[in-house]
């Protein structure tokens, strides 16, 4: 009886750790780090306040967004996104546009600002890479070397 016992014990713990260490690492994450302009007539009030309204958005939205940031740098506002996966980018990518969830707080954030480049971080698909283009603008894919990422 205590070998079954212990055999049971052992065997869901192993189980336990095998699901716990799949789900603790997403060798699929795609980051993108957005580099923009303030729009002119816009305060630091005015950027930090939509950041925070924008951000609560996604939040709400898009469960499969991992983070989601505004960062003032110097003259810049630096947007760093982090997907699940490039399909959750594309998720994103539809819910901004005309149709999507999104599309009203999209049209409001392009108000605040001017993307000025997008570099991509992580193995972007063929498909992912297609999809933005339609979007005009300026991506920079940058390819894993190695990497982890925990969710």
């Amino acid at each position: 009886m205590k070998k079954i016992l212990l055999t049971t014990i052992l065997t869901a713990l192993l189980f336990n750790c095998e699901v716990t260490e799949k789900n603790q690492y997403n060798k699929n994450e795609i980051i993108f780090v957005v580099e923009m302009d303030t729009n002119e007539g816009k305060s630091d009030e005015d950027i930090a306040q939509f950041s925070q309204y924008y951000t609560d958005a996604i939040n709400t939205n898009e469960p499969n967004s991992l983070g989601w940031g505004f960062y003032k740098s110097n003259d810049k506002i630096i947007l760093i996104e982090r997907y699940l996966d490039g399909m959750a980018m594309m998720e994103h990518g539809k819910n901004v546009s005309e149709g999507g969830v999104l599309e009203s707080q999209f049209v409001k954030f392009m108000e605040h600002f001017t993307i000025n480049k997008i570099d991509v971080y992580g193995n972007a698909s063929n498909e992912l890479k297609e999809f933005v283009k339609p979007f005009g603008l300026p991506f920079y894919f940058h390819p894993d070397l190695a990497k982890f990422s925990r969710n």
